[in-house]
């Protein structure tokens, strides 16, 4: 069992790596916050859809549900787990598998209309905002991907599965900041109030591992370093290169 304690550490006042980090179900209320946070920045959007003067692409729709739903099944299995539904969580994880796929083929056609609308009469500002976000999205992509594929890889292992979907559902919530981040409605810097909110929702599960096992498991010891700096990278350092500009409009001389 992961409670399990090792006999050796435990006289020498610490414990052996990964063995304090227990099965126990800690992210139901959490997943509940991100359901929220995820509900509240999609309502401006879809206002939209029963506005007579705006049009909302059927794909924006679509892409709202499945992601919307992602957040909702994550909260589910989340809580599943609380109430020690351990068959049923099985069985819903199916489901987010469909739910991925959905998510990739989907988020692909949004950014390939990104990538494929590129402007010549563009000024320096604009073309530098539209690149950093093609890449901020291409970055949440992969780390959605990769970390939705260790998470199945370590399915049976619960105190590394939960973290590893947990920051596969974290990676996604720069892009749905963003949709409010720059509406005017918080009288805050976009860019400033995407970050601030961002990093303190990354930061909450590390708080949290300290405060209940009094350790940070690996999974973030990792993590979170990487996604921070490759999303500097992506959408601070490439827009600025001609690199990062052609990988973000690879359409524009057709």
């Amino acid at each position: 069992m992961d409670s399990a304690q090792n006999p050796s550490a435990s006289k020498t006042g610490k414990s052996a790596p990964n063995k304090q980090f227990t099965p126990l179900p800690i992210y139901g209320k959490f997943s509940l916050i991100l359901l929220v946070v995820i509900f509240i920045t999609l309502l401006p959007h879809y206002f939209k859809i029963y506005s007579a003067s705006d049009s909302v692409p059927v794909a924006f729709i679509v892409h709202g549900v499945l992601y919307l739903a992602w957040f909702l099944l994550f909260a589910v299995q989340s809580n599943l787990v609380v109430l020690k539904k351990t068959e049923a969580h099985k069985k819903l994880g199916y489901l987010s598998l469909i739910l991925l796929i959905g998510l990739i083929l989907s988020g692909t056609q949004m950014l390939y209309g990104a990538m494929s609308g590129y402007d010549p009469n563009w000024d320096v500002g604009y073309l530098r905002s539209r690149t950093s976000l093609i890449w901020g999205v291409l970055h949440t992509s992969i780390c959605f991907i990769i970390f939705c594929g260790l998470g199945f890889l370590y399915r049976k292992k619960m105190h590394v599965h939960k973290r590893l979907m947990l920051m596969a559902a974290l990676t996604m919530i720069p892009a749905s900041i963003t949709r409010i981040a720059f509406i005017g409605v918080i009288p805050i810097d976009g860019t400033l109030l995407t970050l601030l909110t961002t990093y303190a929702l990354w930061l909450a599960p590390v708080v949290m591992d300290r405060l209940i096992f009094k350790a940070v498991h690996p999974v973030f010891k990792w993590s979170v370093p990487i996604y921070v700096v490759t999303q500097i990278v992506c959408i601070g350092l490439m827009p600025a290169t001609e690199l990062g500009r052609a990988i973000a409009f690879p359409f524009k001389g057709i």
